[in-house]
């Protein structure tokens, strides 16, 4: 399949926004291709590949609320080859053309798709237009073989300098200087290489596009701008006409391809770059002042001026952003939330008592708000204007990435759900029947831990018998070893708390700006327990919710770009579609976290 240049009303010219909008700026109204037909109810499909499984979810608008529902689920597991590992693009491509012909067999139009995935990872197009070979996954050990070399041309500071990404050898930049060290002849086979969710648009309809939020996960794109660093691509020799023109977030590239639209019975729907990376969405859909704008009771006024136009938390700029992690917030099935109805907002003290007044709150997410993207992976981070390239944040191991709408996501990627879905997988392998449930019950029950562990720790970093990987480590830092399945979860969710105070303090500190707020959205953001202790942890309210929010921020970003949504009042239709909790901090005096 040969790449299709974009039609004159997508893009004028290689490189530029649609309809004339500058590459940097937000697109979300600029993006549409044609006149979308009217419809009471617009619908869209929210293609989310995560850590282990995917997922098409259809996304249904009303003008008012948003509604998601699950159409189909399937594995997304790497395959080993010849000592590679490789992502299953054929496999994944069939499961997705699969979820479409089932959401066009229930009949209703559907208007647009996108597609999301974790960062760094990408394909090699050939010169006929067709993958040259699986793309590799980020686990994969090449770029071990070549780290070395490519740090000595280009050492790790400068490349946080160009680019903003802290440097790590999973980098996108990593792999492609590992593929044309070890195989030279892709400069002369490649046309170009597309990051995975730009790969699967190709497939969709045949428009070869670097999507700016999905390309700034990797260390390619220049810090704050929207095209490659010129200076990472010539020290590296990486030829820069591989790289495909990049596009803002909420770029409509085209319509299915026919054989396609034959194929799956769907008609012309219309294939959108929304936020690619899924922390991206996820951040897209961060409700800043949902619950105030929803105009439900017992909800503190969120979102309000801060004083400092631009910053994540205010009322004059929406909060679109994105992350920096493998997987983001990839959720797990057992975590999936499947919304409809009213939401059953709450407000909640960090001992899970009710109150019946938030008192202060509206002045807290006032001052400023943070996120966390928890799922598998978690990623803590404040959108700004622009990236934060200080010497502090690079120490910190903070990184930068784009939002949806243009600005910058500062972020710190923590260990997440990882720890406990890898000791429920070898409890369950031993004949046990756990749900992600039952463990948080079990941590509930087991009271307050008395260790903790650095959900960092490199020990924790591969599948394996992680419930002796966490009593190991207790027991080599003089720690009570934990017994029970309860009081280990407890452990695994006590440190995770204590890592996110420690992360919001890190930002709070390099932006200087104070954090009172925080947005814990994703599949963690069900664990009522985990809301509690990041609460009282880090001494913020925490507002919960949306469970489903990488498929909701894809939904909002695309009906968005279709024309059909003011993304502008996000916050109030998030608000209004799903159940957004609030967790009170404790008294200040009594946080305790661990330091490593």
């Amino acid at each position: 399949m040969k790449p299709r240049k974009f039609d004159s009303e997508i893009l004028n010219g290689m490189g530029q926004s649609p309809q004339g909008a500058d590459s940097g700026e937000s697109a979300e109204h600029a993006g549409i291709a044609g006149t979308v037909e009217s419809s009471s109810v617009k619908r869209v499909l929210a293609v989310d590949l995560g850590a282990s499984s995917g997922r098409v979810m259809l996304g249904s608008y009303d003008g008012s609320k948003l509604e998601l529902r699950e159409i189909h689920r399937f594995d997304n597991v790497p395959v080993e080859d010849g000592g590679g590992l490789y992502w299953d693009e054929g496999g994944l491509f069939a499961e997705i053309q699969a979820g479409i012909r089932l959401a066009a067999a229930e009949g209703q139009p559907i208007l647009g798709i996108g597609v999301d995935t974790w960062g760094v990872d990408y394909g090699w197009i050939g010169q006929d237009g067709e993958l040259l070979r699986p793309p590799h996954h980020y686990r994969d050990a090449r770029m071990a073989r070549h780290a070395a070399e490519l740090e000595r041309r280009l050492p790790p500071r400068e490349q946080f300098e160009l680019t903003g990404n802290q440097p790590n050898p999973i980098n996108t930049v990593y792999q492609i200087f590992a593929d044309l060290e070890e195989q030279p002849e892709l400069r002369e086979q490649a046309s170009r290489l597309l990051m995975m969710p730009d790969l699967f648009h190709y497939r969709l309809c045949g428009a070869a596009a670097a999507e700016r939020s999905i390309l700034s996960t990797g260390g390619l794109l220049a810090a704050g701008g929207s095209e490659p660093s010129a200076a990472v691509l010539e020290r590296l020799g990486i030829p820069a006409a591989l790289l495909a023109p990049v596009v803002p977030a909420g770029t409509v590239l085209g319509e299915l391809r026919p054989e396609l639209q034959a194929q799956l019975r769907c008609g012309p729907l219309r294939v959108v770059a929304g936020a690619s990376h899924d922390t991206a969405s996820a951040v897209a859909a961060v409700p800043y002042g949902g619950i105030a704008a929803a105009g439900l009771s017992g909800a503190a006024a969120s979102g309000a001026v801060n004083g400092a136009a631009g910053w994540s938390g205010t009322a004059d700029i929406a909060g679109r952003a994105e992350n920096g992690g493998m997987d983001g917030a990839a959720e797990s099935a057992d975590m999936a939330e499947k919304a409809s109805g009213a939401p059953d907002e709450a407000v909640r003290t960090p001992d899970g008592r009710p109150a019946d007044q938030a008192a202060g709150s509206a002045a807290n997410e006032a001052a400023f708000a943070a996120f966390i993207s928890c799922g598998t992976w978690s990623i803590a981070g404040i959108e700004t204007p622009r990236p934060i390239l200080s010497g502090a944040a690079y120490e910190r191991g903070l990184t930068n990435e784009v939002c949806y709408g243009g600005g910058n996501r500062l972020l710190k990627n923590i260990t997440g759900l990882w720890l406990l879905q890898e000791c429920r997988r070898h409890w369950n392998a031993g004949g046990e029947a756990l749900s992600h449930g039952d463990l948080a019950a079990l941590a509930e029950a087991a009271g307050p831990a008395a260790s903790r562990i650095d959900p960092d720790d490199p020990r924790f970093a591969a599948p394996g018998d992680m419930p002796e990987r966490v009593r190991q480590y207790c027991r080599e830092t003089g720690q009570p070893v934990p017994g029970s399945h309860g009081e280990l979860a407890r452990v695994v969710l006590e440190s995770l708390a204590d890592a996110y105070a420690r992360a919001i303090d890190e930002l709070e500190s390099i932006t200087g700006r104070a954090i009172a707020a925080v947005h814990l959205v994703g599949g963690g953001s069900r664990n009522r327990l985990l809301c509690r202790l990041t609460a009282e942890r880090t001494g913020r309210e925490v507002i919960a919710g949306p469970v489903e929010a990488s498929a909701a921020g894809s939904a909002l970003v695309q009906l968005a770009a279709l024309g059909e949504l003011d993304f502008d009042r996000r916050a109030e239709i998030l608000g209004r579609s799903f159940a957004l909790e609030r967790y009170l901090p404790d008294e200040p005096a009594n946080r305790q976290i661990r330091k490593f």
